[in-house]
C-alpha cells in the first residue's frame, strides 16, 4: 500500500520541481482543456508522437468522489459504485528534444449489486466468469501508473511507454470473493519527419495480464452452486460445484501506424491491429485448462482539423471490428482424481463492428471560447453460442452533440460544457432455442437483452473553475454530471467531483 502513496508523492514533487512553464498557468491549462487538442487520439496511440500532443508543459494533482446509480444495466457489472479517487498527472518537456509523461491513480470503492459474476475486469474476461446465484455488493482498491519518455533527434523521434495496474476486488460475507488482477503493458515507437509539416509513426505494445480468483463460503447453513460460465448464460457442467479457485493467464499485443500533422494542422491518418488471449485455468484442480479466448480488433480513423485565423474546424470518421472467439477443453472425466483432455471445441463468438462520424467547430478566442461538437455511430453486436444455440444481436444508434464555452479572467477560468445523446435500437433479436422456462439465468439475459435494445436520452452537465493562485500555480473544483433516461422509465445518474491543484 505504502508503494502507490510514494510514487504519487514522486509524481507531485518532480512536476513541483521541474513541470513549471514560463507561460501563465491559465493558458496551459486552457490548452490542457481545448477540444481541438483532443479531437484525435493519434498523437497519444504511439509514444514517440508526445512532443507534438501539446505546445506546454503541464501538471495536476486532485482528489475526487464519484457515485454511480443505475437502475438498468448489464447484471454481471452491478448497478452502481461509489468511489474516491486521488490521482497525479504530469505532461513535461524537458527541452525541444526531449518529452517525458507521467501518471499515478489511487481507487477506493464498492460495486453494487453485483449479480452472477464474482470475477473481476468483466470486459475482459467475459465470458468466462465464476459466478453463483447470490452476488452482492464488492469492494475493491485499484492502482496504476504510467511513464514515457520521447527523444527527439533530427527528422527522427523514438519513444516509450509502460503503464501497470493492480487491482484487488473482495467481498466480506457469503460468497467471500478475493479477486488480485496484474494488468501490464509496454509500448515502443517512432516517427518521422517528411518534409517540413507531416510526419509518419509506428508502434508496437505488449501486454500481459493474470487474475487470480479465490470463493469461499464460511455459513454452516451451507453454500449455492459455483458456476463457470461459458457465454449467454451456458455453464460448464463438468466444473458446476464447489471448484472455487481459477486463475487467468492472458497476453497482448499490437501494432499501430499514423501518418499525422505535426502542428494538428491537417489530415491525420491511422491503422491499428490487437491481439488478446488468455487461458482460465482451474488452479485447485491440477491446473486444469478450462477455456480461452482469443480476440483481435481492427481500427481505424481518417481526420481533418483545419485551424483558421479566428476558428477551427474539424471532421473525422473512426471505425472499428472486433471479433472475440472462445475455446471450450473436452474431458474425459471417468477418473475422479484427473480430466484428461480429448478435444477442443470453439462454441464462443461475439463480434462486434462500428463507425462513427464526427464533427468539431471551435472559436478558440483566450478572452472567450466555445465549441460545437456533433456526431453520429452505429455499431452492431453479435453475440452466439452453439449448442445449445444461444444468439444475441443488436443494431444501435447513437446521436450526440456537446458544447463546450470557456472564459478567461484576470485570475480565473470557467470552463462549462453541455451534451445531449440519444441513442436507440435499429434492430434487436434474442432466440434461446433451449429455453423451456423461466430460470434464474434466463431472467438475466432477458434483463441485459432490454439493456441492450432500450432506447434512451443522456443529458451531460459539467464545470470547471481554475483560479490562478501565481503565474505558474493553479488551483480548481471540477464536477460533473450524466443524466439517463432509458425505455420503461429507467433513470442512471453519474456524478462526479474533485478539487486539484495544477503547475
Amino acid at each position: 500500500m505504502s508503494f502507490r502513496f510514494v510514487f504519487l508523492f514522486f509524481v507531485f514533487s518532480s512536476g513541483m520541481l521541474y513541470a513549471q512553464d514560463s507561460t501563465s498557468v491559465l493558458i496551459r491549462i486552457h490548452e490542457n482543456l481545448a477540444p481541438s487538442g483532443n479531437f484525435s487520439n493519434v498523437f497519444y496511440m504511439n509514444p514517440a508522437n508526445l512532443p507534438f500532443a501539446r505546445k506546454y508543459s503541464l501538471s495536476e494533482l486532485s482528489a475526487g468522489y464519484s457515485a454511480t446509480s443505475q437502475e438498468t444495466n448489464i447484471q454481471q457489472l452491478g448497478n452502481g459504485i461509489n468511489q474516491f479517487m486521488v490521482n497525479a498527472q504530469s505532461y513535461y518537456k524537458i527541452n525541444s528534444e526531449n518529452t517525458v509523461i507521467g501518471r499515478a491513480y489511487y481507487k477506493n470503492g464498492k460495486r453494487k449489486n453485483v449479480y452472477w459474476n464474482e470475477s473481476s475486469d468483466y470486459q475482459v474476461v467475459y465470458p468466462y466468469v465464476t459466478a453463483d446465484s447470490i452476488g452482492g455488493d464488492i469492494s475493491f482498491e485499484e492502482y496504476a501508473f504510467k511513464g514515457g519518455y520521447s527523444k527527439s533527434f533530427s527528422k527522427t523521434i523514438i519513444g516509450i511507454l509502460a503503464d501497470y495496474r493492480a487491482l484487488l476486488e473482495y467481498r466480506d460475507v457469503d460468497p467471500r470473493p478475493k479477486n488480485t488482477v496484474s494488468d501490464l503493458k509496454v509500448q515502443a515507437g517512432i516517427s518521422q519527419n517528411i518534409g517540413g509539416h507531416y510526419a509518419v509513426g509506428s508502434s508496437v505494445n505488449f501486454q500481459k495480464y493474470t487474475q487470480s480468483n479465490s470463493l469461499k463460503f464460511f455459513s454452516e447453513l451451507g453454500a449455492p452452486a459455483v458456476y463457470h460460465m461459458t457465454g449467454l448464460g451456458v455453464y460448464n457442467n463438468l466444473l458446476t460445484g464447489n471448484k472455487l479457485s481459477s486463475f487467468y493467464d492472458g497476453r497482448g499485443y499490437g501494432i499501430n501506424l499514423q501518418l499525422f500533422p505535426k502542428d494538428q494542422n491537417g489530415f491525420v491518418l491511422s491503422v491499428g491491429y490487437n491481439h488478446f488471449d488468455y487461458e482460465k485455468i482451474m488452479t485447485e484442480f491440477q491446473n486444469l485448462v478450462a477455456s480461452g479466448i482469443v480476440e483481435q480488433r481492427l481500427e481505424g480513423e481518417i481526420s481533418y482539423l483545419k485551424k483558421l485565423e479566428k476558428q477551427v474546424l474539424g471532421a473525422k470518421i473512426q471505425a472499428f471490428y472486433t471479433d472475440r472467439t472462445g475455446t471450450e477443453n473436452i474431458f474425459d472425466n471417468k477418473s475422479t482424481t484427473s480430466y484428461i483432455k480429448i478435444s477442443e471445441a470453439a462454441k464462443y463468438t461475439n463480434q462486434v463492428s462500428s463507425i462513427a462520424i464526427s464533427g468539431l467547430y471551435y472559436i478558440p478566442q483566450p478572452e472567450l471560447s466555445w465549441s460545437v461538437l456533433p456526431s453520429l455511430q452505429l455499431k452492431k453486436i453479435a453475440e452466439k453460442y452453439v449448442d445449445p444455440l444461444r444468439k444475441m444481436e443488436v443494431t444501435q444508434g447513437t446521436g450526440k452533440l456537446d458544447f463546450s464555452i470557456s472564459k478567461l479572467l484576470s485570475r480565473s477560468l470557467i470552463n462549462i460544457i453541455a451534451g445531449f445523446e440519444y441513442g436507440w435500437a435499429l434492430d434487436s433479436k434474442m432466440d434461446l432455442s433451449d429455453r423451456t422456462q423461466n430460470t434464474p439465468i434466463f431472467d438475466v439475459l432477458d434483463y441485459n437483452f432490454a439493456y441492450l435494445s432500450s432506447a434512451y436520452a443522456k443529458v451531460n452537465l459539467g464545470g470547471r473553475w481554475d483560479y490562478k493562485y501565481d503565474s505558474d500555480f493553479n488551483f480548481f473544483l471540477k464536477t460533473n454530471l450524466d443524466y439517463y433516461n432509458y425505455s420503461k422509465n429507467k433513470n442512471n445518474t453519474y456524478f462526479q467531483m474533485s478539487i486539484g491543484l495544477t503547475f
